[in-house]
């Protein structure tokens, strides 16, 4: 049975492809593929490109601020002398039309700023993380779509196969019952009925063809493919006999789902803005330096003692009291976001054991149906052959020769469409622990 199965799909195949690009494509090739053609997954990367540029701005935070300027002066001076206890023996005088060049070199180290560096570094580098939480979440998300999109178009195949396989009985009884009625043995409405019948699956096959070639270009786009590409499958490997355990699958979630993992960072996020508010109350320390060019000659380059040069050095500090007061409703406001991330958190947490729970029941629900499914097939095989054994010996007539034929027909369909639900309701299970894997 499962070479002439193969011969009818080889068949089949070679009709529909004869015009198109062909190529065959195992699940993991198509994951591989739908990874490496992903435009989302290229979105991330520069998402965590861009997190990773922000980090280091925060480390650059570190190096000392440095700031250099020169300038041009022409001044009208309405004192012209200028005596400077202390300083000047004799007046200094000065011309009424006074150009000078001023030039400044400043040099500014923080050593203690409220660890305000410290908690904008920590804050960039959870960022990187999530942007990278973000991408395995993608990742995930697209193996899945593959998946899913390579099972469906795997029922589509198997469906064709089966009507192919039907149409050859039909085609074949259509020219026995017409042999039998030009022999007087069969009425014209025998005949009829058969070829009713292949018109039905002829119509069948032409709504299946319309699935197949849909399913097939959506398929191509979702792997990068030219959409001209016909695909083919080598046979799928139903996950008809996985032993899940409920327990295992619900603790798997609480470790793997992105959401609570996403959760997770964003309260370190909160804890960080919580301490960096509340830090903003301390006071800021710096060291600074200092290098001055005046130059009251108008000439850019002076030619002798006539310039001055001082360089300072010093240490400065600063607080801006106010903070005191007015960042109390700031951290109120920054620990209530905290406390609402944990409610989130434990919100998500339900939800996620909901969504086990139920794909969890539908997989064993899909495993159930299969073996109904597997035991109609055995009847309706049964069935078959006793209703052609009875119309051989005028027991039955066409009517239920057909009706036998078309329920074996039904239910082969029915099992193959079961065990294809069942292995996407397996994947279905691994999407909800957050670990999809082939």
């Amino acid at each position: 049975m499962e070479k002439k199965l193969a011969g009818v799909l080889c068949f089949l195949l070679f009709t529909i492809l004869s015009s198109h690009a062909q190529r065959t494509l195992t699940m993991e090739e198509a994951v591989q593929l739908g990874l490496q053609n992903s435009k989302q997954l290229k979105v991330s990367q520069d998402k965590i490109d861009e997190a990773l540029t922000r980090l280091d701005q925060a480390r650059d935070l570190r190096y000392p601020d440095a700031k250099v300027s020169f300038q041009y002066l022409h001044a009208l001076m309405l004192s012209r002398v200028i005596q400077i206890p202390g300083v000047t023996k004799d007046p200094i005088k000065i011309p009424f039309d006074f150009p000078a060049y001023l030039g400044t070199l400043s040099v500014s180290e923080p050593i203690f700023n409220g660890n305000q560096f410290k908690y904008a570094k920590q804050s960039a580098d959870l960022m990187v993380q999530l942007s990278r939480l973000d991408a395995d979440k993608d990742k995930d998300d697209i193996t899945y779509l593959v998946i899913s999109s390579y099972l469906n178009y795997n029922k589509i195949l198997q469906n064709m196969l089966i009507v192919a396989q039907n149409m050859q009985d039909v085609q074949s009884k259509l020219e026995e019952i017409t042999k039998y009625e030009s022999q007087g043995l069969a009425t014209q409405n025998d005949v009829l009925r058969y070829q009713l019948q292949k018109s039905q699956q002829q119509l069948t096959e032409i709504e299946l063809e319309n699935n197949r070639k849909i399913a097939n270009y959506n398929l191509d786009i979702v792997l990068g493919l030219p959409d001209t590409t016909t695909i083919m499958l080598p046979p799928v490997v139903y996950r008809t006999n996985e032993q899940l355990v409920y327990t295992d699958l619900l603790q798997t979630a609480e470790t793997n789902r992105r959401e609570l993992l996403d959760l997770g960072y964003q309260t370190k996020l909160a804890d960080v803005n919580v301490r960096q508010i509340r830090d903003k109350r301390l006071p800021t320390v710096a060291a600074t330096g200092g290098m001055y060019y005046i130059n009251p000659t108008g000439q850019v380059i002076p030619t002798h003692n006539n310039l001055i040069a001082p360089i300072t050095l010093g240490i400065g500090a600063s607080w801006d009291i106010g903070t005191l007061y007015k960042n109390k409703n700031k951290e109120r406001e920054a620990a209530v976001q905290r406390r609402e991330l944990n409610d989130v958190r434990d919100r998500t947490l339900d939800d996620i054991k909901q969504d086990v729970h139920k794909q969890f029941i539908l997989y064993q629900s899909s495993l159930e149906k299969i073996k109904v499914l597997e035991v109609a097939v055995q009847q309706a095989q049964e069935n078959e052959r006793i209703t052609e054994s009875k119309y051989r010996n005028n027991l039955v007539n066409t009517t239920d020769r057909i009706d036998a034929q078309t329920q074996l027909y039904q239910a082969r369909i029915n099992l193959e469409l079961a065990k294809s639900d069942a292995t996407i309701s397996y994947y279905d299970i691994l999407k909800a622990t957050g670990k999809v894997h082939i």
